[in-house]
């Protein structure tokens, strides 16, 4: 079945040459993600520790000023035991008071030696800290400026992308649907479903094309398939005016 060349070849070429660019443009806008996070693959990971170690204090100050409330509220439960001593009468009760202070007082001996633990690990983390700003400064400024050159570059091709997709339905108006048909059943196996035929042999495969096609495409100057890869070919005009001038 031949395709007429003069009415559908430069519609054709120019839907394959718009979406090999579309499907390169979207792979690249994939890639910067994973681009971005190799670049500033150091600086990221002092970031995210240093998050971690923020995390961490912000909850070791939580729990340290929980515990210090709980101090304070036993420590104000003993003195008041305590005074009741004096009004106690009988030596049993007065012993059952005593251990009830005591036990009071080794749970709010456990809350400040936590409290202890809590500061130093606080006083640790922040020394910590201090250290990781001073490597993200030193490594902040190689970061962003990759990051911003990747940025533009993200931009670029989302407004290319947005522009190719806006071209694509126009193109598709100027081809019949059964040729979109076969244009799209070639894409699914190759990257470009359009190859030029030079001398008798497909630029897509590299393999030749029969003898009797080939002249009937110099003839007709029309749009076939390959017989061996089934792209859409076509003779370029190039090699026809040379091989029509021998």
């Amino acid at each position: 079945m031949s395709l007429d060349k003069k009415q559908y070849l430069e519609p054709l070429r120019e839907l394959s040459r718009l979406d090999n660019r579309l499907q390169q443009v979207r792979r690249e806008l994939a890639a910067i993600p994973e681009q971005m996070e190799a670049s500033g693959g150091d600086y990221l990971a002092l970031q995210s520790a240093l998050q971690g170690k923020e995390t961490r204090l912000g909850e070791a100050e939580k729990e340290k000023k929980k515990l210090e409330g709980e101090v304070k509220e036993l420590g104000e439960e003993v003195q008041t035991r305590e005074k009741r001593l004096y009004a106690i009468k009988t030596q049993k009760e007065y012993q059952a008071t005593l251990k009830e202070i005591a036990k009071i007082k080794q749970e709010n001996k456990q809350r400040e030696d936590r409290i202890l633990a809590l500061m130093e690990e606080a006083e640790n983390i922040s020394k910590e800290t201090t250290q990781l700003k001073s490597e993200i400064a030193d490594k902040e400024g190689g970061y962003r400026k990759i990051e911003g050159e990747l940025k533009t570059k993200e931009e670029a091709l989302t407004k290319e992308k947005t522009e190719l997709e806006g071209r694509r339905p126009q193109i598709l108006e100027a081809l019949p649907p059964a040729m979109l048909k076969q244009y799209d059943q070639a894409k699914q196996r190759f990257g470009n479903p359009i190859a030029g035929v030079k001398k008798g042999i497909c630029l897509g495969c590299n393999m030749n094309i029969p003898p009797q096609v080939y002249n009937e495409m110099l003839k007709h100057a029309d749009l076939r398939h390959c017989p061996n890869c089934h792209r859409l070919i076509y003779v370029e005009l190039e090699t026809t005016i040379q091989e029509n001038r021998i």
